[in-house]
């Protein structure tokens, strides 16, 4: 095989697919059990012999044959100048993110995957109402007695059809369990990215910093109970790139502790999952769009997937 012969010092280790590059990690294991860095030994399990022709990538789990693996810098740089530069550079800011957190080992392989150009979002109008009811609901977890006037509140605003059928029995339940209003409380976090969203909060905080942005968000949102229709009516959208490239972020999250369930590896990362989750499913759902200009309901919400 002739790529073997290529100069040493020549060469650069990546995915064909996904261009992850190996971090020195044993992350391949042979059919005889034995694990080891594949690249070590040009993809021969050094304890059985057996040749391994596909090589699987944990940048995007995709098998493709080990020999195209090898290539020189003059490669690289072609590679890294075709297709959309765009997009391209929207690829590197979004993986830069992730290994900034601890999560070193997802690549984005299709580059449409980061066009959010063909994504459909809610209006603002939508957006404001569904950032005002988690504001309320996370409210009134502490304040239960609350709940009725905030029904009323919730009815005179016209904005009642939009809470949803879980919702809506939490502020009729009498007595509502201990783990709903654990569940329930983390909705402040959803109202807050929304509020990001909706230019109300200059900068989400990190996913692993303590810090919380609660004062500047109720500084900007109207005091619950005020009217909203002048609010609402004048929300609007900060750059949608900002907002897709913080929804796959917390989308491919999402999917690393999912898969650490799977493989049984350690959390390499301090993210606080909770606050990951809610701004996956807050702007999940905000790319959750009605056609024909259908009424967006409270159902929607319930609704929210979350898989990946």
């Amino acid at each position: 095989m002739l790529f073997w012969n290529r100069k040493k010092e020549n060469l650069i280790i990546q995915c064909s697919n996904c261009e992850w590059q190996p971090d020195g990690e044993i992350h391949w294991a042979c059919s005889c059990g034995h694990r080891w860095n594949t690249f070590k030994t040009k993809g021969k399990c050094p304890s059985c012999k057996k040749q391994w022709e596909n090589t699987w990538c944990p940048g995007c789990g995709k098998s493709t044959p080990h020999k195209d693996w090898y290539k020189t810098k003059e490669e690289v740089e072609k590679i890294e100048t075709t297709g959309d530069l765009v997009l391209r550079r929207k690829k590197k800011s979004l993986e830069s993110r992730l290994i900034d957190y601890g999560i070193k080992n997802y690549r984005v392989s299709h580059l449409e995957y980061l066009d959010h150009s063909k994504e459909k979002f809610q209006t603002a109008y939508d957006a404001g109402c569904r950032m005002i009811i988690l504001y309320a609901i996370a409210y009134l977890v502490h304040n239960l007695d609350e709940r009725p006037s905030f029904i009323d509140w919730f009815k005179t605003e016209k904005i009642w059809e939009k809470v949803s059928p879980k919702e809506m029995e939490f502020l009729m339940n009498p007595s509502p369990e201990e783990r709903m209003l654990m569940d329930l409380s983390w909705c402040i976090e959803g109202a807050i990215t929304l509020a990001w969203c909706l230019k109300k909060v200059d900068v989400l905080p990190r996913l692993d910093d303590e810090n919380n942005v609660v004062e500047e968000f109720q500084q900007n949102l109207p005091e619950l109970g005020d009217s909203l229709i002048l609010f609402l009516s004048q929300s609007e959208f900060r750059n949608f790139e900002e907002i897709y490239e913080e929804n796959l972020l917390n989308e491919l999250a999402t999917t690393y502790f999912r898969d650490l369930l799977f493989n049984g590896k350690k959390d390499t990362t301090r993210i606080n999952r909770s606050v990951s989750y809610e701004r996956h499913k807050v702007l999940n759902w905000l790319r959750t769009y009605y056609e024909e200009g259908g009424e967006v309901t409270g159902e929607l919400w319930d609704e929210t997937d979350t898989s990946t």
